[in-house]
């Protein structure tokens, strides 16, 4: 797992490869931004008996008028629960189908997002760090990466009109699982990462001050990966090639069979593969003669990590596991 250099995933790997697969020689992608998909419609074909999506109608939401997209070629959900829960409740074809309606039960949990701009740099241990037991959590999760460290020299942390003299250290947090924290105001949600959580975790932050801050609360959107959910989880190949052929899923929470990567159980990584999987699956059903995206596989464990996990399979077959039930 790799920190980006510089910028954002969003304006520095996607905004690029967008922008190329829209050149009319790189295939003139069109990108239907400002766009929420509405309904998928299917069809059956009387000649192999299989169902096929064939039509989709989105909300132009600049415009506000419902558009429609036909004789489409084929459709990769790459939703997050709300996403599919969406989709499938406005689309009667695909809610039949047991495989789409029970992805569409599933819940996420909320995710809160901070960013922190202080008057001065303060060094920690590690760039990446965990917050864990701490009573102002209200039972989220949290974390906290130190930009500065990660993009040092990176001016856009700051603006271009500040003066490298002048930037602190830039610290982005995250809270997951964070229900008791949603009704708290910004404010109060920064406070306590300047006057808890941070200074109990690196005693230097009690000496910085709070330059400006930017806090993002989103309900439900991160996959909840709970006891009993993993068989209604939507599988890459969708309903199957027997049954709908041209619909396939991509996204962290997809069970990918076959295909299943070392990335697993790491969201933003197995997402990212999931979707090459799902484009590859989708071009074997829907055109001849197509070259494959290869995907990469990670790297062997290192030795020693090996020997660890051998010796805990042979020490579990004997010693009880007491703390589970």
């Amino acid at each position: 797992v790799r920190w980006i250099k510089n910028g954002t995933v969003s304006d520095s790997l996607i905004a690029p490869m967008a922008d190329y697969l829209m050149k009319k020689e790189n295939g003139g992608l069109q990108v239907k931004g400002g766009c929420r998909v509405k309904q998928i419609s299917i069809d059956k074909d009387q000649r192999d008996g299989k169902m096929y999506a064939r039509k989709i109608e989105y909300l132009d939401t600049r415009s506000g008028e419902t558009e429609a997209m036909e004789d489409i070629d084929g459709v990769v959900l790459a939703l997050g629960c709300q996403g599919m829960q969406s989709v499938v409740s406005g689309s009667p074809d695909l809610a039949r189908l047991p495989v789409f309606s029970q992805a569409a039960s599933l819940k996420g949990i909320d995710v809160i997002s901070v960013r922190l701009w202080f008057d001065r740099r303060v060094e920690t241990r590690s760039p990446a760090n965990v917050f864990s037991r701490f009573e102002s959590l209200r039972g989220a999760g949290g974390t906290f990466f130190m930009l500065d460290q990660f993009q040092a020299g990176n001016t856009g942390l700051w603006g271009d009109d500040i003066k490298n003299d002048d930037m602190g250290s830039v610290v982005a947090c995250d809270f997951y699982n964070a229900g008791g924290l949603m009704s708290l105001s910004e404010e109060d949600i920064a406070k306590i990462l300047t006057d808890e959580l941070l200074p109990s975790s690196v005693s230097k932050f009690a000496d910085a001050k709070l330059v400006d801050s930017w806090v993002g609360k989103y309900g439900g959107v991160v996959s909840w990966f709970s006891p009993g959910s993993f068989t209604r989880r939507p599988p890459l190949e969708g309903a199957g090639n027997d049954i709908l052929p041209n619909v396939k899923c991509a996204g962290d929470w997809v069970r990918m069979g076959e295909r299943e990567h070392g990335a697993k159980g790491l969201c933003q990584e197995r997402a990212f593969v999931s979707g090459f999987e799902a484009a590859n699956s989708l071009m074997r059903v829907s055109a001849d003669g197509f070259k494959e995206h290869e995907v990469l596989p990670v790297r062997e464990d290192e030795w020693q990590f090996k020997l660890g996990v051998e010796i805990n399979r042979e020490v579990m077959k004997f010693l009880p596991r007491f703390w589970t039930r």
